[in-house]
């Protein structure tokens, strides 16, 4: 369940839809709107193209940019404003930076290093917690 009601209308408004994975790309997406930017059904229904941004690269660092950067509201924006331009064009209109797109720039610098910083720190840690599968019968030393 992703809210959409009018399937057939969703379709018709973004056809390679019908070849994303609901579990993979659909649900993450749906679920990121709905808790973290608090929308609803409408937004999706009224910019379908939502489904088709990538959501680490380009839906959560300019969301978490208006939020933990800029300190605005999320629900101030429409989807499709904060998605629709690229990102020169979405950091002096729609966050409001007066400096070309810099600052955003160098947000999602630093976040991707974040990012590939925990995704290592966690591919560390599943290496050290998984059981030893078992090696086979040690050899005790007498013959």
């Amino acid at each position: 369940e992703i809210g959409i009601g009018n399937i057939g209308r969703f379709i018709t408004r973004l056809p390679p839809v019908l070849g994303y994975s609901v579990e993979r790309e659909l649900k993450p997406k749906w679920e990121y709107l709905q808790k973290v930017c608090d929308f609803n059904t409408f937004e999706v229904v009224r910019f379908p193209a939502y489904f088709s941004y990538p959501l680490e690269r380009v839906i959560k660092s300019r969301y978490e940019y208006l939020r933990d950067e800029k300190g605005l509201p999320l629900q101030l924006f429409g989807v499709d404003d904060v998605l629709r331009s690229g990102d020169i064009d979405f950091a002096t209109r729609v966050a409001g930076d007066k400096d070309k797109g810099a600052a955003y720039s160098k947000f999602v610098n630093e976040r991707k290093k974040r990012n590939q910083s925990c995704a290592s720190e966690r591919k560390m840690q599943s290496k050290t917690t998984r059981p030893r599968e078992n090696p086979g019968p040690r050899y005790l030393g007498s013959d």
